[in-house]
This record gives C-alpha cells, structure tokens and sequence, in this order.
C-alpha cells in the first residue's frame, strides 16, 4: 500500500513538473497546491476588485483603439478581396440562402470549414457588413483577456498576476497583427479555445464542451488543437472526457479533409497548392514525411521558423517553455504553416498565426504558474508578472502595430483621409444593389453584398478563381466594372481598355483613378 502512495505521488509530481497536473474543482480546494491555499488566504476583495478594474479599463481603451483603426482600414479602402471580401459576400449568400461564392469561385463551405459563419447571419439580416465583422473581431479578441486572467488567478491565487499577465495578452504584437488584417474566422476562434482550456483545468466540463464547439466551428484547423488539449486532458487523469475530446476533434477535422471538401469541390481541396513543395494534398505531405523526410526538415528548421517561433514566445518572455505539453497544442498548426511554399503562413503579421499564438499564450499562463508555485511569495509572484508585462510591452513596441508601435505608420492602417476617398465612394454608390460586378481588389469588399461579385481581372482572365482555374465563367454574366486604376497590372490593364474600346462597356464615371463602366452589349 506504501509503494503504492509513493507510485502516486511520482505520477502525480512528474504530471505538475511537465504542467499536465490536475486541478480541483470548485467542490474542494485541499487538491490545490499548499502555495496556491495559501496565497488564496491573503487575498483581499480590494485587491482582486482592482486588478480586475485595471484590466477592465486597459481592454477598453484596447477595443476603442482597434475599433476605430479597422473602422478606418474599411473605410478608407483599404480592406481587400482576399479575405475580407470572401467572408463578407459569404455571410452575406447565407443569409440570402445562397451557397456560391463569387470572390473566390468556391462554395462557401467548400473554402473552410467554417460552420460559424451561421452565428452571423441574424446581423447580417438587419444589415451587418465588414464594418460589424471587424469589430466583433476585435471585441471578440480582447475577450480573450478574460480567460487569461481567470486562469492565471486560479492557477497562483493572485488577481493582479492574472491582471497583468492579461494585458501581456493584449499588447502580444500578434493579436494586434489579426486585428490589422481584419476578419478572418481563426481569429474568433481564439478566445473559445482560451475559454475551453481554462474550463478544462477547473473540471467544467458543460462549459468546456460548449466553448470548444464554439472554437472548432470557425475553422478545420481548430480541431487539430483541440485533438492535443483532448490528450493533455487524457494526461492530467480525465481519461474518457480526453479520449472523446480527441477522438471527436480528430472526426472532425477528416470529415472535413478527406470527405466533404472533395465532395463539394469534386475532388480537391482548395488549399492543395500552399502544399505542393512537400506532396500537395493530405496523403502527399503524409507520404513525403516517410519517403522525403529532409523536405519537411529544411523547411522546419529554417530561419523562417526560428522568427516565426521567437516572435510568438519572446512577447511572453518565454515562460511559455515551461509548459511544452500545452504549447504542443499549436503544434500541428505551426507544421502546417512552416511547411508551405510562400512566405505569409511563417509570421505572425496573417492570419495562420491564430491557433500557435493560442497555444503560446496558454503556456505561457501555464509556464509562469509553474514558476510561482516555487517562488510562492505573492510580492514575487507578482513582480514575476511585471517582468513578464515588460516583455510584452517591448515587444509591441518594437515589433507591433499599434499606436504604440515602431510599425504603426508601415502601412498596416490607413492613417490617412484622401480627398480622392470621396470620389470612390461615389464610384461605388453609382452601382445598382444587385448587379453583377467586377471590382478592383481594394473596391470589391464594398460591393461584396450581391450574388456574383468578381475580383477583376475574373471572370475573363481566371485568376485566384476556383481550383486550378475552375469553374470557368463567362465575361458575359458581368454588367457593371468597378476598377480603380492604380491597382491594375499590365495585363489587367489592357483587358479593361479592351472592354472599353470594343464597347462592350461605356464609362459613366471617371475621377481620380476610380472609373465605373456600365455594359452596353454582348
């Protein structure tokens, strides 16, 4: 009986040094670590009610900020088709019971899985658009705070620690970056995963199932770090709930790869191409990891990596590698990324970064309460956090987007109010409501709420268009242009004179570079 205790209590010390310990329910407190009680004694309402107060107020000014520059990125034209306009005329088509999507020549369930777009429709029906996107986005994602605090609260018993490592989140350069780039679905899914890992530690297991549908629904890539937070929960001892979670994540994630995105798009998947380097679809990657493993390494333990990895965990002060068991939950994601053959899934400027950047926060929570429960001492937990705070703000200084940032005036917003804003406006108030469009990359996400809209040079010269250029459109079916001539190269430029010249199309507007055309014949 001895030895058994002992064996226990191994497990159990082995299970909190790799940070897959288990935590107690709210039921009981005697499971918690003795540092953890203690410092829970000291704890005064005063205090937590002016942690809470602090990041309260730092989460406003954060989304007043935000709000206001992708108020302005929209406004100004500087929101594009990709992707932008793919999710807008997207949640638009649904809303209008319509499942082909124009921008990109997909169905809209043939692009992602991205189920979430659902929760939109309602706003879409009283008259919801990019701007009502955007800024659910960043609303959204500075909730994630929220999770960050509780769980960095419950984890060392300290509000102010939780407070500050909060804000950390919040000045992470990353997340700023995802607001920069405006609505992209992986983003929402941020703070759901958040809220399904702290859920999961605190055994609320109601909630968590709800927070991780609510993150997996957003994107297919989701559930890949949904597969490892199932086996971490599997590890600290809740076998069947982990197991279900896994196995369910995994379900999903195949159903979508190797079953509905072939069927919707008669065979392929869309994003193939971003994979050609090291086998192109799903079973070519698994093949080349066998039979070509050095592709896979190159890319893996390239320099590209080495950034892509500083720049998510040194904002954190990389207290994140002291939790490499949750940090593995960004991990599929981070491969997928590192092993394309462009440059954009390899930083933490787009998008792709959203489930690693995940990842990296939830360890770093995790990896900072693995050092206070040794330090123990509230003032040094705390200090602990400030020094962890300080990291943060260097890195959005030096790296980041925001007001506060080295990269504020690099182009990310569009700072600046033209004269010549007001002609486009006009160019696209000229277009009727249902017409079909062809539109400049930069004028399309404001004419995206109609069934056929095109990213000019499509439908005549297919480009971005489909898979593989397919299905093909007719130029036939486009009755409007919507071209501002400054974003057009050659080949996009003499198409459109062509049109013109031949007469298919008449100019009814022509200021400053924004021209409209009206079709006149066949």
């Amino acid at each position: 009986m001895y030895r058994g205790g002992a064996r226990r209590r191994t497990t159990a010390a082995l299970c909190d040094d790799l940070n897959v310990g288990t935590v107690s329910s709210d039921a009981t407190t005697r499971a918690r670590p003795s540092s953890e009680r203690a410092l829970s004694e000291e704890e005064t309402p005063e205090r937590s009610t002016a942690a809470v107060a602090v990041l309260g107020a730092v989460m406003v000014v954060w989304v007043l900020t935000f709000s206001v520059l992708v108020w302005l990125k929209h406004d100004r034209f500087a929101s594009v088709d990709f992707d932008m306009g793919i999710h807008d005329q997207s949640i638009w088509l649904l809303s209008h019971f319509r499942g082909f999507m124009t921008v990109r020549g997909l169905q809209v369930f043939g692009h992602h899985a991205t189920p979430g777009y659902v929760l939109f429709v309602p706003f879409y029906w009283l008259g919801g658009g990019p701007h009502f996107l955007n800024i659910t986005q960043v609303c959204v994602a500075a909730a994630g705070a929220v999770p960050v605090f509780l769980l960095t609260r419950y984890r060392t018993a300290s509000a102010w620690a939780g407070a500050l490592l909060g804000i950390a989140y919040l000045l992470q350069p990353a997340l700023q970056y995802f607001m920069a780039e405006l609505f992209h679905p992986e983003v929402i899914a941020i703070t759901p995963l958040l809220c399904a890992y702290y859920c999961s530690v605190r055994k609320q297991w109601g909630w968590f199932a709800l927070w991780a549908v609510l993150a997996v629904c957003w994107k297919e890539d989701v559930a890949l770090a949904l597969v490892v937070l199932g086996l971490i929960i599997a590890a600290r001892g809740d076998r069947k709930i982990g197991f279900i979670t896994a196995g369910a994540a995994a379900l999903w994630f195949s159903l979508w790869i190797f079953a509905l995105f072939p069927i919707i798009n008669d065979g392929k998947i869309q994003n193939e191409g971003l994979y050609a380097d090291v086998g192109g679809s799903p079973g070519g990657v698994a093949r080349t990891v066998f039979t070509h493993p050095s592709r896979i390494a190159d890319k893996v333990v390239s320099s590209d990596a080495g950034r892509y990895a500083w720049k998510l965990l040194a904002p954190y002060g990389l207290v994140a590698l002291l939790a490499p068991a949750v940090l593995l939950m960004g991990l599929p994601q981070a491969f997928l990324n590192l092993v394309t053959n462009v440059p954009w899934t390899k930083t933490i400027t787009f998008h792709y970064a959203a489930v690693p950047f995940t990842a990296a926060t939830l360890a770093a929570v995790e990896g900072f309460a693995y050092v206070a429960r040794r330090v123990r001492r509230r003032d040094r937990i705390e200090l602990l956090a400030v020094a962890v705070l300080l990291c943060a703000f260097a890195a959005t200084v030096v790296w980041g987007p925001s007001p506060i940032g080295d990269a504020y005036r690099d182009g990310e917003w569009a700072l600046e109010a033209r004269p010549e804003f007001e002609q486009a406006r006009k160019a696209v108030d000229l277009v009727p409501g249902s017409a079909p469009v062809s539109a400049s990359y930069d004028m399309l996400p404001h004419l995206a709420h109609r069934a056929e809209i095109y990213s000019f040079p499509n439908p005549w010269q297919s480009q971005n268009f489909g898979i593989d250029g397919e299905p093909h459109r007719s130029g036939t079916r486009v009755h409007w242009l919507v071209i501002d001539r400054r974003t057009l190269g050659k080949d996009a430029k003499q198409l459109f004179l062509r049109l013109v010249d031949q007469g298919r199309f008449r100019i009814v507007f022509d200021r400053d570079d924004y021209v409209v055309a009206q079709r006149v014949r066949e």
